[in-house]
């Protein structure tokens, strides 16, 4: 008798309702429907007539007919001009989507690897100036820099860095921000055990890295480089200062959201080219979804 109500008891305590869960459940919910929503009445509405939005009032409804020459009318006025030796040049969609690979590549590589690299020797190597270096990254984090602009803009000029792609990425190229915390504590975290195993086998102290070290380090890497693209894709300051000949997709946002075309001044047109701009980051999300929530933490020794 005492073997079965015990057994009962565990069933009933199985089937009691959890009112904690539900109501995180509840509240998931809502929010990703707030997310969703707006998505879903972006693409409803780039899809609509404009007399049909405008005059008929039909904001939140269905479309009547789905006008897909919404996207090919803001994809043709997707455009950035640009003055160069007297002479107007229009920079198109494809142009500036490739501008914006090279820019957000070249710069999310060199924004990971120079905090990577940094950072393993100052969490592996344990001398003095090691503290001096973390002491430094934590200053810069918390004391704000106003008013470098114009001697970075200077700088760059005087070191030809002005204009080209190569030279951004060399500015981009520093180890001062909140990566570098996140690689000092991801080495932190793997066993010394490893590298002396591999020191034991004749290994030196490059290969330890590139071999032992940055494959268990995998993770944390690549979703930093994941990112840091997508904040330099949807960058546009930096490189309208910087990178004037050289205009990026997000900068051809900012001027097609504030065109007085009449083309594209309709709202349904706008929005078709904010869900042009979008897909690039859509397609990196759905990919590397696992990747982005991929736990970094993660040590190397399984038991």
């Amino acid at each position: 008798m005492n073997a079965n109500s015990q057994i009962a008891k565990r069933h009933t305590k199985k089937r009691t309702f959890d009112w904690f869960f539900f109501v995180i459940f509840v509240i998931l919910f809502l929010y990703t429907a707030s997310l969703l929503i707006p998505v879903i009445w972006t693409f409803l509405t780039s899809v609509k007539d404009n007399d049909e939005y405008t005059i008929l009032d039909n904001i939140l409804g269905w479309p009547s007919s789905w006008r897909w020459s919404n996207y090919a009318t803001a994809y043709t006025n997707f455009y950035v001009p640009i003055q160069r030796n007297g002479q107007t040049y229009h920079y198109t969609m494809p142009y500036l989507f490739w501008n914006s690979i090279l820019y957000s590549v070249g710069c999310a590589v060199a924004a990971t690897i120079t905090p990577c690299l940094v950072a393993y020797l100052c969490a592996r190597y344990p001398f003095r100036f090691s503290k001096v270096v973390y002491a430094i990254v934590l200053v810069a984090m918390s004391l704000p820099i106003v008013g470098s602009l114009p001697s970075e803009i200077q700088m760059s000029k005087t070191l030809h860095f002005f204009d080209t792609f190569w030279g951004i990425w060399l500015m981009k190229a520093n180890f001062l921000g909140i990566y570098f915390l996140v690689f000092y504590a991801r080495f932190k975290t793997i066993p010394a055990a490893y590298s002396e195993a591999a020191k034991i086998d004749g290994a030196s102290n490059t290969r330890v890295l590139w071999q032992v070290i940055l494959p268990l380090a995998k993770d944390t890497l690549f979703t930093v480089f994941l990112l840091n693209f997508v904040t330099f894709w949807n960058d546009y300051q930096i490189p309208m200062v910087y990178l004037p000949s050289h205009p990026v997709a997000a900068y051809g946002m900012f001027l097609f959201q504030n065109s007085t075309v009449t083309e594209i001044s309709y709202t349904p047109v706008k929005l078709a080219g904010i869900l042009l701009m979008t897909l690039p980051i859509l397609l990196i999300s759905l990919i590397f979804s696992r990747r982005l929530m991929t736990n970094i933490n993660v040590g190397g020794i399984k038991e």
